[in-house]
Formats: structure tokens, C-alpha cells, sequence
């Protein structure tokens, strides 16, 4: 592999929700012509297309694992193999030399390969979303880890509160408040593509369900749990519950879909794109999720939400429009009948831009200037 000199930034993601999060901060370099470098782990590539055509950005300059999907514990371990080959393959061949920054996101196994790779080519690992924790290194596994082992791999700490700044007291490097996650530039990107909106949520009549988790996932009970459940909602109100690849498995393995597939009121849906999945969020009476996205997502719209898990290290809507649903029967039934059909006030999110304050410490610390503006994200 020939030798190049790479721009100065290096931007790594593997997962939809790490591309959803990172787009805004992609469409303020480009705006402001910074040069990157944008390199996909592979980890994830459903809707990778059709994600990049809604937020408008430009095409990966590189994918190392390109057409995967490690939805599964064997194709995981098969595309760890692939991603650490072909990274070796760069770092020995230099193509990546001239990188001053590297920047990752979140929690994911793209996050700490990435920030290793960015640490082992000698550049500084900026971490988007940084200091989110959990009381138990274990719990959620294997994100606490992987928040951990970053936070020690980075220079730059994108915190999105106070809470997560608190919890980066003892970590070295430079530790931003971002006032915010990059998901609120998404869902305004998102909410500007709809056009007028309504000022009541809840007219479609409907429930939305995305189960992923490897929690979830990985214990039979709860996945038993969280199956029935999909059923004893759909006796009460239409169901669309969105599949993800792991969890689209996970239901063919265990005998599950046959059940699913015969109920009239449940529809299974295969992921879509960002800004028609925030569509289907508006038109619903609620949400049914385990994941930390949705969770932000629906704090910031208002939509009630139940939270499918134990526990969350994230308080976005607790004790306001979410429920957790500690895996309970009661919890669970009486969220469902309370909302059932129910309208719910549309809110819109706050105008700070979380996404042109990291482009803008990006820009001061590569090149030695800074937008210094924090609005909307760029239309």
C-alpha cells in the first residue's frame, strides 16, 4: 500500500447510531471545508446508504469491512478479524499518516478499536459523548468497558452534561462540556426534513418496539419476557416493532417469529432511515425501546416512553415522559393502557448546537481558528 499524507482529521464509526450522532458533526466540517478523513469499521452497513443520502454527507473514504453486518456473536468475532487486518494493513502502510486528530463516538467495539487505532498512529483520540457511566464495570456490558478504556485512550473528552463531566474528574486530558448530545442537530435535521409539524404527537394509533440490546439479547428469560410483552401489546393497540439485525436473528433462532408473524396487529419492520424513523416516532402513542438513542430522542419530543430495562445510566425524561420499565408486569401493562391512543404534546429541541462546538474546538486545535458559532446545525 503506497504511502499518503492523510488529512489531518480521522473520523471512525462503525454502528447506525454512531453515524446518526456523528452526521451533524460531518456536515459542519464540510461547511466549513475542513479536510477528514471518514473511514467506516464495517461493523455495521444496513441503511448506511440511505442514512448518508438524508443527512446529505459525502461518501467513507474507506470501508475496511464493506457489506457486514455482525448480528451475530460468529459474525462479530469474523468481522473483529477483518477490521484488525485491514487496520494493520494501513497503520504499517502509513496511509493514515498526517492524522492530528482522530474522533470517535459512544460505546460501541468501532469506539475503543478505533481510538486504539487513532492512539497507535500517534494521533489524539477525540471521544464524542464521553463520560456516560454506570455504577458496575460489568453492567451494561460491554459498553461500561469500552466507556472506560476510551476515556483512558483520549485526549479530548466531548462530555454532553454536567453529569458526564463529573464523571471525567479524574481522567486525563481536556474534558468539554458540549451542553448537549449531537442528537439534538440530528433530530432538528430530522424534524426540518417533515416540514410543518404537528403540535400533538400520537395520530398515527399505533405503538413503536426496538429491542438490541445485548442484555436483552443474550438472557433467554428477559428475551422471553420482551417477547410476550410485543404480544400482549399488540392486544391493545397496533404494534410496529422495528427489527434491528441482532435482534431479526435472535427471533429466528428461538422459534419466535412464527408467534409474531400470526398476530394481525404486529408488524415487523426492517430499520429505516433516520429522518422516517422520527416520522414514525411523531406519529406514534409510544415507544417501546432498550436503547439509549431512543431514549434521548423521545426526552427531547415528548413521546412517552418505556424503557425496557433494569436500569439506565442516562436520566434524559426520567420522572417526565419516560418509564422505566424495570422488566415488571405491572410497570409494563399499566404504561401500555395509560397511552394507548393517547395524544401527547409535540416538543421541539433547543437551538444550541452541541456538534459546532466540537467542530469548533476541532478546527482551533488542528488549525488554530474556531467558528465560534453555536445555533442550528448548518441547513
Amino acid at each position: 500500500m503506497a504511502v499518503t499524507t492523510s488529512p489531518p482529521i480521522l473520523v471512525i464509526l462503525g454502528t447506525k447510531a454512531q453515524f446518526i450522532k456523528t452526521a451533524p458533526i460531518l456536515r459542519e466540517m464540510d461547511a466549513r471545508q475542513l479536510p477528514y478523513r471518514l473511514v467506516y469499521t464495517g461493523q455495521h452497513s444496513e441503511t448506511f446508504n440511505e442514512l448518508e443520502k438524508a443527512f446529505g454527507t459525502r461518501d467513507a473514504d474507506e470501508v475496511l469491512v464493506p457489506n457486514f453486518e455482525a448480528a451475530t456473536k460468529k459474525r462479530f468475532a469474523a468481522w473483529l478479524i477483518g477490521f484488525s487486518t485491514q487496520a494493520a494493513k494501513r497503520m504499517i502502510g502509513g496511509s493514515w499518516r498526517g492524522t492530528k486528530l482522530g474522533v470517535v463516538h459512544g460505546d460501541t467495539a468501532s469506539t475503543l478499536l478505533g481510538a486504539l487505532v487513532i492512539r497507535l498512529i500517534g494521533a489524539r483520540v477525540c471521544h464524542v459523548e464521553a463520560g456516560l457511566r454506570s455504577e458496575k464495570l460489568l453492567d451494561p456490558f460491554p459498553e461500561e468497558i469500552i466507556r472506560r478504556l476510551t476515556s483512558i485512550l483520549s485526549s479530548i473528552h466531548f462530555a454532553p452534561d454536567r453529569a458526564s463531566v463529573d464523571n471525567l474528574s479524574r481522567t486525563k486530558g481536556q474534558v468539554i462540556e458540549t451542553s448537549g448530545n449531537t442528537l439534538r442537530d440530528s433530530l432538528s435535521l430530522a424534524l426540518a426534513s417533515i416540514g410543518t409539524l404537528p403540535t400533538k404527537g400520537g395520530s398515527g394509533g399505533y405503538a413503536v418496539i426496538s429491542i438490541h440490546r445485548n442484555e436483552n439479547l443474550s438472557s433467554t428469560s428477559d428475551f422471553d419476557f420482551l417477547m410476550n410483552l410485543v404480544l400482549r401489546v399488540s392486544d391493545v393497540l397496533p404494534v410496529k416493532f422495528v427489527l434491528h439485525p441482532a435482534t431479526r436473528e435472535k427471533i429466528m433462532a428461538t422459534g419466535w417469529l412464527d408467534q409474531l408473524q400470526r398476530k394481525p396487529s404486529l408488524e415487523l419492520m426492517d430499520r429505516m432511515d433516520y429522518m422516517e424513523f422520527v416520522s414514525l416516532l411523531i406519529h406514534s402513542n409510544m415507544l417501546l425501546t432498550d436503547g439509549g438513542s431512543n431514549q434521548e430522542e423521545a426526552a427531547m419530543l415528548g413521546l412517552p416512553t418505556l424503557l425496557l430495562r433494569r436500569t439506565t445510566e442516562r436520566g434524559d425524561g426520567l420522572g417526565d415522559n419516560i418509564v422505566l420499565s424495570n422488566l415488571e408486569h405491572g410497570i409494563t401493562d399499566t404504561f401500555v393502557r395509560m397511552n394507548a391512543y393517547a395524544s401527547w404534546d409535540l416538543r421541539e429541541p433547543s437551538d444550541t448546537s452541541p456538534s459546532k462546538l466540537i467542530v469548533d474546538t476541532l478546527q482551533a486545535t488542528v488549525f488554530g481558528c474556531r467558528g465560534d458559532t453555536h445555533s442550528k446545525p448548518s441547513k
